[in-house]
């Protein structure tokens, strides 16, 4: 009876996975849509949020606890802000947003994170702000903005072993993932002249890749348990950048397997929509700015691709175009709280602004690469709606002598479901339930 359950929430998700963007999408599959007019949405888009979060901050002494009528006491909500800025500072090549100096906001940033004890994501975007002005720090705006005392503070912040114990070879309490957030840090970190130690680097480098250079395909975000969602995706990714910035080219390699066999996976998950993993931890509105985040990687990376980057570019706008309608204009916010949403518990009111300013970042980070590559290869104009061959298999994320894990995939016509086989953090599998997706006022199961 247990099994039959199952097999009846697969096969419901696969009729209603695909239903409601087929009855959304009035345009049909011969519509094209020019590549510079959805660069020009995407500027406007960007231009518009980010000076409107700026200008609602009018002090950082002491720094406000709303922007835009949201919460800024949650986790990563400055260094989220820092990235942002940083980032767009460079694409819209401008040091200055609605009449304020970006390097001086950022660098009095770096010491409300600090001062909030910031690590991790907090960590990585305040490195990656830094970084976005230049790898020479005699010559980055940022850097020479900061005193003597606030050069310090941003050090300081800088610093992976505020998570990651060098001794130990550890992570202080946090999944595996995180090792590819310290392997990010460091890696800038050691571009940018902060760190000379190249000992210490590749160390947790190393370490870091652990799980790829012994043989893993897809990582295990709780070892030994053998928990599998999305970030087994960006954890690869942020080792291949990270080693890429730091010439270890012996890892580029080794994850390189990794990285196709994930980015296939990726594609076969996908929904028409945008909408990639249904299943695990942060879903919802952050599963698209994956959608975004890879094909900008893959527009960079042409070697990982599942299908050529004319068949991604759909994907990517169908993404941008939910995000896009999923924004309210008027609250300058994702609609994170909206009715029928369902949150991982991390996600609190606390960071709704933090996550609509990871959104303005991932964005402006994927455009970039997105334009680089259409632009390098001529693409003028794209079709409106993805394009999907039939799937019918299933990938193992573990296929040892003990325990197994993997998903079922289907995309057959009108169907399409995925049925993941993974472990949870917690008894029972309440956040790695497949649902039906696309249904309105129904989300994900979550805490």
């Amino acid at each position: 009876m247990r099994k039959s359950i199952i097999v009846a929430t697969a096969l419901l998700v696969g009729f209603l996975g695909m239903g409601p963007d087929a009855r959304a999408q009035s345009r049909s599959d011969a519509q094209l849509l020019l590549t510079a007019t959805l660069d020009e949405e995407v500027r406007a888009f960007l231009k518009q949020e980010v000076t409107a979060h700026v200008a609602d901050i009018k002090s950082l002494n002491p720094p406000p606890d709303r922007v835009v009528g949201a919460l800024t006491t949650g986790e990563f909500s400055w260094g989220t802000f820092m990235r942002t800025l940083g980032d767009y500072s460079a694409f819209a090549s401008t040091n200055t947003i609605a009449g304020r100096e970006v390097p001086q906001m950022i660098g009095k940033m770096a010491q409300i994170e600090l001062s909030h004890g910031g690590k991790t994501w907090a960590q990585l975007y305040a490195a990656m702000a830094l970084h976005s002005y230049g790898r020479d720090l005699n010559q980055n705006a940022l850097w020479q903005s900061l005193s003597p005392e606030g050069k310090e503070t941003y050090r300081s912040l800088l610093d992976p072993s505020r998570f990651y114990d060098a001794k130990t070879h550890t992570l202080i309490h946090l999944p595996e993932n995180y090792f590819g957030v310290a392997a990010r840090i460091a890696a800038i970190d050691y571009d940018l002249g902060l760190n000379k130690d190249r000992a210490s680097l590749d160390d947790l480098l190393n370490r870091a890749a652990a799980q790829f250079t012994s043989g893993a395909l897809f990582a295990d975000d709780s070892l030994p348990t053998g928990r599998y969602d999305r970030y087994s995706n960006e954890y690869v990714r942020a080792i291949y950048d990270a080693a890429k910035l730091a010439g270890r080219e012996d890892l580029v390699k080794a994850v390189s397997p990794s990285l196709k066999r994930q980015m296939a996976l990726w594609w076969d998950l996908l929904s028409p929509d945008g909408y990639g993993y249904p299943w695990g931890r942060s879903l919802g509105a952050i599963s698209y700015m994956d959608t975004m985040e890879i094909v900008g990687f893959l527009g960079a990376h042409p070697e990982f691709r599942p299908v050529p980057l004319q068949q991604l570019a759909p994907a990517y706008n169908a993404a941008w175009m939910w995000l896009r309608n999923d924004f309210n204009k008027d609250t300058h916010l994702l609609s994170i709280f909206a009715f029928g949403r369902g949150d991982y518990a991390y996600i609190t009111k606390e960071r709704e602004w933090q996550q609509t300013t990871t959104f303005l970042a991932k964005i402006i980070a994927a455009h970039k690469m997105f334009m680089r590559g259409m632009g390098s290869e001529g693409i003028e104009q794209f079709s409106l709606r993805p394009a999907f061959g039939n799937v019918a298999r299933f990938e193992f994320f573990r296929d040892g002598p003990e325990r197994k894990f993997g998903v079922w995939l289907v995309r057959q016509g009108g169907m399409q479901f995925a049925l993941p086989l993974v472990t949870g953090p917690k008894a029972a599998t309440s956040d790695y339930e497949p649902m039906p997706h696309g249904f309105p006022g129904l989300a994900v199961p979550v805490e």
